[in-house]
């Protein structure tokens, strides 16, 4: 089948693997060097894209942020803030038959778990997006794995008959206060709500403002997302929720709520509008990530979402882990 050949690739070769990431199944826009970038630029995230060719084809790969620790420890990881996955992707394989596909991944998969562990990395963790179920190759080979989960809304299904006693009431609530929803490109907007809600527990927003206006940017350059807002009948937003297109759906990204309008069914309201409108547009599924929050689940599960699991694998050398121990020690004995 040929050797599978892993290096770097150059800043000249990112659209290239832009292509492979729109084709491959495991393919999101976190795996992109745009989104990379941002992630670069106003996270101070250096990263690298790690690419897989057979006789010269681009058939797999990996992005990975890198952090040197005080110069000791040297850290890789396919996730950052506000990234929940990426990970390794691959071509689609043209064969129909199970095993000849299942053999084509452990072939690029190996390859690359050889090549990341040859570049002297303390701790590598890895994130697959979810649908990306055969992580084998490196369970097989002493890393520790770990599963998460997302919900999907289907989109084919009815709302109405999905919908709880609670977020019934909800929406009832919001259709009373006037509550009205609608589609907006305002980075401010978003930003303003999600700082409204951080202050009110005396806390800074996770991340700088110029990280949100970058992705507000890429969205409405790429068309490849919007956002969504509750609003008072004043015109006043309440709630807004940033929406990414994925294949075959919308991934609500993140969210924004004004608690003092909590109470009106402002975030209910957004969910279910949104749900009717990615359903007219012919979307399949919402992805709404959301599982791994306990007080996020308690609401989400008034929509009756499907839970789906996602995986992350880690490598750690006996340094790495050593640090760590000493860290949450010292850490714990603070408190």
């Amino acid at each position: 089948m040929g050797e599978i050949e892993v290096r770097e690739l150059l800043p000249s070769e990112y659209k290239e693997w832009n292509l492979l990431v729109e084709k491959a199944q495991a393919g999101t826009l976190f795996h992109t060097s745009d989104w990379l970038e941002i992630c670069r630029d106003a996270l101070s995230k250096d990263f690298k894209i790690y690419g897989c060719f057979r006789k010269g084809e681009l058939v797999g790969g990996c992005p990975l942020f890198i952090k040197d620790i005080k110069g000791m420890l040297k850290v890789a990881t396919s996730t950052c803030n506000m990234t929940s996955y990426s990970g390794p992707l691959m071509k689609e394989s043209a064969s129909s038959k199970a095993s000849k596909q299942a053999q084509e991944t452990h072939e690029i998969l190996n390859s690359l778990r050889e090549f990341l562990c040859r570049q002297g990395f303390d701790s590598i963790h890895l994130t697959f997006s979810p649908g990306f179920e055969d992580i084998r190759p490196f369970t097989w080979n002493g890393w520790n794995s770990a599963v998460r989960y997302t919900h999907y809304l289907n989109l084919k299904e009815n709302a109405d008959n999905n919908l709880s006693m609670e977020r019934r009431l909800e929406l009832k609530s919001a259709d009373e206060a006037g509550l009205k929803t609608r589609i907006s490109n305002d980075p401010e907007t978003y930003y303003r709500l999600l700082s409204s809600a951080y202050e009110k527990r005396n806390l800074k927003p996770p991340l700088p403002g110029g990280f949100y206006e970058r992705v507000f940017n890429l969205i409405k350059a790429k068309d490849i997302g919007y956002m969504f807002v509750s609003e008072t009948p004043e015109d006043e937003a309440v709630a807004a929720h940033l929406n990414l297109y994925g294949k075959k759906c919308a991934v609500i990204w993140t969210s924004a709520l004004n608690p003092d309008f909590g109470h009106l069914g402002s975030n209910a309201l957004l969910y279910y509008n949104e749900f009717l409108d990615l359903k007219s547009r012919n979307f399949e599924y919402m992805n709404v990530m959301a599982a791994n929050v306990p007080t996020f689940v308690d609401f989400i599960m008034g929509f009756s979402p499907k839970l789906i699991p996602y995986y992350n694998v880690t490598l750690e050398s006996k340094k790495y882990s050593i640090a760590k121990t000493l860290y949450k020690t010292l850490h714990k004995e603070t408190y």
